[in-house]
Formats: structure tokens, C-alpha cells, sequence
């Protein structure tokens, strides 16, 4: 379980340094948050029905985030894909030495918590694992409101705009 938060954390650096900023880069992060998310939620509820209905709906919900920008953006070579590469070597190793640190100072682990208390669905809306899921909900309402806005901007719908 707390290796799942350290690969989460991980990922939050890895976002934090990367200079491609792009909506397309956004959720692709966000796919990897969601996916954290669920195996986290399913580890606290074992409900898996539950999880993989989130997982359908933001999948769903980036399908059509996807269309939208992909829509508005022109087509190009991502260039820094190859300047980040040592950036991205180095990451690499250091999630390796964050696993093996975990693994080799940490001789009990245990992954499952108490699931009397941890049964019920509302539980993801509590303390722990709220602020992902209105993470996942404001981005997704955010984009939708930018691409509406762009697209009343222009009085047109998102395939007639020429740039």
C-alpha cells in the first residue's frame, strides 16, 4: 500500500519536471493517476465492480477530452521526447532504488487493511482518498469547459476551426 503512494508521489515529480506541457500529456497522467487510484481503492474496499466502473467513466470521460484536443491541436513531432531521455534514465533508476529501499527495509509488508471498517463505498468520498477523485472530476470538468469556451469563441464547432 505504501509503495503505491511512493509510485504515485513519483509520478507527481515526474509531471512536476517534465517542460512538454501539452493537454495530451495531462491525461496520460491522469490515466496513470486513475489506475494508482483504483488498485489503491481496491486494496482499502475490495470491491472491484465499483472500480471498474470509475475506470470506464474516466476512461470515457478522456475519449472525449481526447477527441476535443486532438481536434483543436496540429499535428507535430514531439522533439523532446529525445532531450528528456537522460531525464527519464535518471527517474528510472531512482524509482529502482525507491523499490528496492522499500523492499529491503521494510521485511513485513502487508497490503491488505482492516476490511471491516474499510467495506462501504462512501469511503472514497472520506479523508484519504477524496482529493484524487475531485482531482479526476474538476480536470475533466475544466476541459470541457475550455473546449466549449474555444469553441463559442470562434462561433463554430471544433473540426471547422482553421488556424
Amino acid at each position: 500500500m505504501k509503495f503505491m503512494l511512493y509510485i504515485n508521489m513519483y509520478m507527481i515529480i515526474i509531471i512536476m519536471y517534465n517542460k512538454n506541457i501539452s493537454p495530451l500529456n495531462f491525461m496520460m497522467s491522469l490515466i496513470l493517476f486513475t489506475l494508482i487510484y483504483l488498485i489503491l481503492n481496491y486494496l482499502i474496499t475490495q470491491k472491484s465492480l465499483y472500480c471498474f466502473m470509475i475506470f470506464i467513466s474516466m476512461i470515457s470521460g478522456n475519449m472525449i477530452m481526447f477527441l476535443y484536443f486532438t481536434s483543436l491541436i496540429n499535428n507535430y513531432y514531439n522533439k523532446s521526447f529525445k532531450s528528456n531521455l537522460n531525464f527519464i534514465w535518471f527517474m528510472m533508476i531512482m524509482l529502482i532504488f525507491i523499490t528496492f529501499f522499500y523492499y529491503f527495509f521494510n521485511y513485513s509488508i502487508n497490503i491488505k487493511l482492516k476490511t471491516s471498517n474499510s467495506l462501504f463505498i462512501y469511503k472514497t468520498y472520506t479523508y484519504p482518498l477524496y482529493k484524487v477523485t475531485f482531482l479526476m472530476i474538476f480536470y475533466l470538468l475544466i476541459t470541457l469547459l475550455f473546449s466549449m469556451k474555444i469553441c463559442l469563441s470562434k462561433y463554430k464547432p471544433l473540426r471547422k476551426i482553421i488556424n
